[in-house]
């Protein structure tokens, strides 16, 4: 690894260094470049990944589309195992190597998912995940060219599980087949969000933000496993129901004041029973003395 990627994976981490918040808001201080990114994205997207991605899938036939999904998945695999074992998920590192076998071997190198078949269950582990396990915040959000919606721990990881975790960094040395293998993963993968794309941009008023939010709660469902509730708050939102809970305490120092209040009418109420009791007892004086 060169002086400068570990430069880049410090000052990444560094910025990352953050509460590891499940439920907090999204931090993104810096919309207004993720946003020209997004643009710059999208007009990408448009032009260039979504012609190409539906002339894949016309003239590509349904088994082999599945096919390509299933062997880069496996590649995945293999990526995960090495992130589960990171996180101690021994017994789910053993399940995930077991799919690579299975893959592997009785699903012709990958192109058949024979693993799910037999129990084995696809997990989803990446670098950024395993860092966010350990306890590494988020930091703050990141919209990278080409790469799509990140925040800095995710792009900290992104260089281990492209490159050393990755059994295509092994095994293919010739630069231009590692690269035909990455412009097919990514336009397999562009084929298949094809209604996705569609969805985000007819349905939200906001495209950005509702690609941001997804990303961000999906990327935390991931990291914590279900060990924590996941959400995407609302910036100031524990302060102002911490405020609130301030207002019931007064409330019910305010009802208590009503009661002493009213005990101390009760008391009144004796006082003025008292004193018609004297009265009586004197016109029965009186009526004695007639």
């Amino acid at each position: 690894m060169t002086r400068p990627t570990l430069a880049l994976l410090c000052l990444l981490l560094t910025g990352a260094c953050a509460v590891n918040t499940s439920t907090g808001p999204v931090h993104d201080p810096y919309e207004n470049f993720n946003r020209g990114v997004y643009r710059f994205n999208d007009a990408l997207d448009r032009a260039v990944l979504v012609p190409l991605a539906k002339g894949y899938r016309y003239v590509t036939p349904d088994f082999i589309e599945l096919g390509v999904t299933n062997f880069f998945g496996n590649i995945d695999d293999v990526t995960s195992v090495i992130n589960a074992l990171l996180q101690g998920k021994f017994k789910q590192a053993g399940s995930d190597a077991a799919r690579v076998v299975v893959n592997t071997t009785s699903g012709m190198g990958g192109f058949i998912d024979a693993a799910s078949k037999v129990g084995l269950p696809k997990h989803n582990e990446s670098f950024g995940q395993t860092l966010g396990y350990w306890g590494v915040g988020e930091g703050p959000f990141l919209m990278l060219p080409f790469y799509g919606p990140n925040h800095t721990r995710s792009t900290a990881g992104l260089f281990p599980d492209s490159t050393v975790f990755s059994p295509k960094w092994w095994l293919v040395d010739d630069a231009p087949t590692n690269l035909g293998l990455t412009a097919l993963e990514v336009t397999s993968l562009r084929a298949r969000l094809l209604s996705a794309g569609n969805l985000l941009n007819s349905a939200a008023l906001d495209p950005y933000l509702m690609l941001r939010d997804f990303w961000v709660q999906r990327e935390r469902r991931l990291t914590f496993d279900g060990q924590r509730p996941v959400a995407i708050g609302t910036a100031g939102g524990d302060d102002e129901l911490d405020e609130l809970d301030a207002f019931d305490e007064l409330d019910e120092l305010d009802e208590l004041d009503e009661l002493d209040e009213l005990d101390e009418l009760d008391e009144l109420d004796e006082l003025d029973e008292l004193d018609e009791l004297d009265e009586l007892d004197e016109l029965d004086r009186l009526d004695a003395l007639d």
